[in-house]
């Protein structure tokens, strides 16, 4: 296996990523006393119609939209957006915590994500990967800004668009569920996730049920469909799930089991033909994904360019993986600004097969001008510079929850 490797730009990243020299881009990084950050927003936007729960704990959890946006003495501004979410409320602790790092953002003496990551990591090491993300996505977006390209294309586009499925919520009932099939498949979904109960009573009515209303013996199923288990299960239940599963139905169990239970995914792989997968969110490093790789456990990756610290460490989990052939599902129930971030990264490679699309499609698109991805059954990149999203920052104030901050 490929051993890490350092690389001290982004320009080098990018080259050993997409396989081809990135030198011409290297302009598009440079700093100098005209390049340099000037003003600094952020804004905290929450609405009630994404809260969701994920498994039937009664819980709910709220869902903010953070938005980093900087602006340059050139000229030039670049956006980001990561989601995070709390238990039952609200809440500002991102906000904060990007405000507390604004002061080094001001006095940067260098605009290539990688460098910054550097410095950051030096002065202040105490920053969550999630604001790290913030941080480095809004540099990416900077650099494709002015390079006048979409992000994915300076990326090293190889598509497009790709296949989505709709991400569903967890519902109370199964019949709840069949209804939100049928509901989203009208807005061209052909594949559908849902997040089950983890426990194996329930989940095994909720198999049965999409196999009595789905499946036909005579013909191809119109659907196919996934299911999100949240680590609930130990591997013997995992297994008794997967016996009443329909391989023309079921194509992938998600977080089956504890993500760090290597050895007992790789048992389940090879016991199944439907995909397995890891959560991927709590647990993304580059040695968890070489000990996936190393021990066989699952047929996908699986992590969120906002929750691992941004593009520049998006690439190097991503060259980790395709240097071993791993595919890399990547996670992106987030709002728009987010799942625009994950896009631009599935179509700058050809490993991840799918999109993932939170329902309802539309509570998350809350506050974009342009926030319909979904073309005639696929999600497209948007049109622009950048990550190619066009905020509607008058409409974000009128948001259920919304704190701003600028310099």
């Amino acid at each position: 296996m490929t051993p890490f490797t350092f690389w001290p730009k982004a320009t080098d990243l990018l080259t050993t990523f997409s396989g081809r020299s990135a030198e011409q881009y290297a302009p598009y990084f440079r700093f100098s006393k005209q390049t340099k950050i000037t003003n600094v927003e952020i804004h905290a936007v929450g609405t009630h119609s994404t809260t969701a729960r994920y498994t039937d704990e009664l819980v709910s959890w709220k869902e903010v939209n953070n938005i980093l946006r900087i602006t340059t003495a050139d000229g030039y501004e670049a956006i980001s957006g990561v989601t995070t979410n709390k238990q039952g409320a609200f809440s500002d602790k991102h906000l904060n915590e990007l405000q507390s790092v604004t002061p080094d953002l001001l006095a940067l003496q260098t605009l290539d994500p990688v460098e910054v990551g550097g410095v950051l990591g030096r002065t202040r090491p105490d920053l969550c990967d999630k604001a790290r993300s913030s941080i480095d996505i809004a540099l990416w977006d900077l650099a494709a800004h002015k390079a006048s390209l979409p992000l994915y294309k300076l990326l090293g586009a190889k598509r497009h668009s790709i296949e989505p499925y709709a991400s569903l919520p967890f519902y109370d009932s199964v019949d709840a569920c069949i209804a939100a099939v049928q509901e989203y498949a009208k807005l061209g979904f052909k594949t559908f996730k849902f997040h089950a109960w983890g426990q194996i009573e329930k989940d095994c009515l909720l198999v049965a049920a999409i196999k009595r209303k789905f499946g036909d013996a005579f013909h191809t199923p119109p659907y196919k469909f996934m299911i999100d288990f949240e680590n609930a299960y130990d591997l013997n239940t995992a297994r008794k799930l997967a016996e009443m599963t329909d391989d023309e139905l079921f194509i992938c169990f998600e977080a089956p089991i504890d993500d760090m239970l290597f050895e007992q995914y790789a048992a389940l792989r090879s016991e199944l033909t439907l995909s397995i997968i890891p959560s991927g969110y709590k647990n993304y490093s580059a040695e968890f994904i070489r000990q996936g790789i190393e021990k066989k456990s699952w047929d996908a990756g699986r992590f969120d360019v906002t929750v691992v610290g941004g593009f520049s460490k998006a690439l190097e989990l991503m060259i980790i993986a395709n240097n071993a052939g791993l595919p890399i599902e990547i996670q992106s129930w987030d709002h728009l600004l987010s799942q625009a971030a994950n896009l631009h990264l599935m179509l700058a490679n050809e490993c991840t097969r799918y999109f993932e699309a939170p329902m309802p499609k539309s509570a998350f698109e809350f506050g974009m001008k342009n926030g319909n991805l979904l073309k005639q059954g696929k999600i497209v990149a948007p049109e622009g510079s950048g990550l190619g999203m066009d905020v509607d920052w008058d409409r974000l104030q009128t948001a259920d929850f919304y704190r701003s901050w600028k310099t």
